[in-house]
């Protein structure tokens, strides 16, 4: 299994773009995963402009299957004294697999400060079990590339649950040398929706959209992080669901919100 740095090195410049295999040892069913897509998007950015401020916010609409040889291209849309705002495509050879824009802004002296969205009182990561089967499972994809364990809420195809909801400890099998921001976005995409704890089965699902706003980036991503995500609504096919993530000490790092297609 390589590290997240290995696979993201495998991003090479061509021209006024960047290109890369999908790595299929972090493929979801027949595309890549979206977090990895959203980090190589990422990469291709920090790697053309120069001197950026730190990330904001990301926001991703996954259009199409992003798999074989994709080529990430960027473009600024406006820079200011402060901010940058800058969007990335990611093409495959079927067209448009996925869209993304970031946001950069510069640190900023404020009077106003305030953190009302604690991380959640659960049990620590040794005092509790697997969410679902661990790294090193003999078929390829991108969950093997994580650790996870199931601190609160809902399992998986539980109906009798009373919310569709959970929170789990979450690692990186090998983050070691990845730059914080590409991690970030590698990491908080990787749970299935919340909405799947009131599966009755296995089902195909497809996220549509995805927001990531950054409240903090560690220095690294080793160790354990608590990852949460509830469906607030589900019907009609789709479901709306939030997301968050704090390190082990309970430092809010980001927030986010997904709409997911669902057939089940």
């Amino acid at each position: 299994m390589s590290s997240l740095r290995a696979v993201v090195d495998t991003l090479a410049p061509d021209g006024d773009s960047f290109v890369v295999e999908a790595p299929v040892e972090w493929s979801q069913g027949r595309t890549l995963y979206g977090g990895i897509t959203a980090a190589f998007a990422y990469e291709a950015v920090r790697r053309t402009h120069d001197a950026l401020p730190p990330l904001r916010s990301a926001q991703l609409t996954f259009v199409g299957p992003a798999s074989g040889r994709l080529r990430f291209k960027s473009e600024i849309l406006r820079r200011g004294r402060s901010t940058a705002l800058i969007s990335a495509e990611c093409l495959s050879e079927e067209g448009i697999a996925a869209r993304a824009v970031f946001a950069f802004g510069a640190t900023r002296e404020s009077k106003v400060a305030h953190d009302l969205l604690p991380m959640p009182n659960v049990p620590g990561p040794n005092e509790v079990g697997a969410f679902r089967k661990e790294g090193g499972n003999t078929r390829p994809g991108f969950w093997n590339n994580f650790e996870t364990r199931l601190a609160a809420g809902g399992k998986l195809y539980d109906p009798s649950a009373e919310r569709p909801e959970f929170s789990t400890w979450t690692r990186f099998l090998d983050a070691s040398g990845a730059d914080p921001v590409t991690a970030l976005l590698a990491i908080a995409d990787c749970l299935p929706p919340a909405a799947m704890v009131h599966f009755t089965q296995p089902a195909p699902i497809s996220t549509i959209t995805w927001t990531v706003d950054i409240a903090h980036t560690p220095q690294s991503f080793d160790g354990w992080h608590l990852l949460w995500s509830s469906s607030e609504r589900a019907g009609e096919g789709y479901s709306l669901q939030n997301m968050a993530m704090w390190t082990e000490s309970g430092e809010l790092i980001a927030v986010g919100r997904q709409n997911v297609a669902i057939f089940a």
